[in-house]
């Protein structure tokens, strides 16, 4: 039974079937295709010719110091990332041979220590500074006048203090026995009593003179106050740090 069709029966009739049906699959260009192709060609190298010359512009614009500077900074920062990778090489060089420059960490924690000697008061210390002066003829400066006199000294940043032959720490306690006379740790100390404190004198002697601060507090209790400024405060006075008792490190 037929459906219509006809399959070709020579070789010839066969290759002229293929022929047409290749023509039939081929793409055609109309004009339109053609000119719009053309179009997005144009298109495409303006927009690269454009973006060339705003780039070339953009350094024909500037001037030779511009240039010139901007050739530094590149050279400059091209330096920079040499040196950053030169200290990061010498870095991992150190890690990976377990070196390290045990002299300067050794002098370092030395130097941390004596600070914290000084400011613990268990060494001696030097230094600009003032000493202080107190007259008290009639016996009548107070433990709390001398208190606020160290107070003063402390808050204009003072950072080592004596007063008579003792050194003053965070726990010193100024107070008056049965007698009148005032104690400092249990020291006691005779008129004119002086105060030896190391730090900025320039900041220190003006607080102390304050309206109302050291100076006028010594004064109304029928003492004086006189300031000097010295360029080698010397302090010997040292305390001993008592062992404790109750507290231990913990690691």
């Amino acid at each position: 039974m037929s459906d219509g069709t006809r399959a070709p029966a020579t070789r010839d009739e066969q290759r002229l079937v293929w022929q047409r049906l290749r023509q039939i699959l081929r793409p055609r260009a109309n004009a339109t295709q053609v000119i719009v192709g053309l179009l997005c060609l144009l298109v495409g190298l303006s927009i690269v010719v454009q973006v060339r010359e705003t780039e070339e512009q953009s350094l024909e614009e500037l001037s030779q110091a511009e240039l010139v500077q901007l050739l530094d900074e590149t050279g400059r920062h091209a330096a920079d990332l040499e040196h950053e990778n030169a200290e990061l090489d010498r870095t991992l060089e150190q890690l990976r041979t377990g070196q390290s420059d045990d002299a300067s960490a050794r002098a370092a924690a030395e130097e941390r220590l004596e600070e914290l000697e000084i400011l613990a008061g268990t060494i001696s210390a030097q230094g600009r500074g003032v000493v202080l002066s107190i007259s008290d003829p009639g016996a009548t400066v107070r433990a709390s006048t001398l208190l606020g006199v160290l107070q003063e000294l402390r808050n204009a940043g003072s950072e080592v203090i004596q007063i008579g032959d003792v050194r003053v720490v965070a726990s010193t306690a100024i107070t008056t026995d049965d007698q009148g006379r005032i104690l400092v740790d249990g020291v006691v100390i005779r008129a004119p009593y002086e105060i030896r404190a190391i730090g900025d004198p320039a900041v220190m002697e003006p607080a102390l003179r304050i309206p109302g601060g050291a100076v006028d507090d010594v004064a109304s209790d029928g003492g004086t106050l006189a300031v000097a400024v010295e360029d080698a405060v010397r302090i010997e006075a040292i305390t001993e740090l008592p062992e404790p008792e109750h507290s231990q490190v913990v690691k």
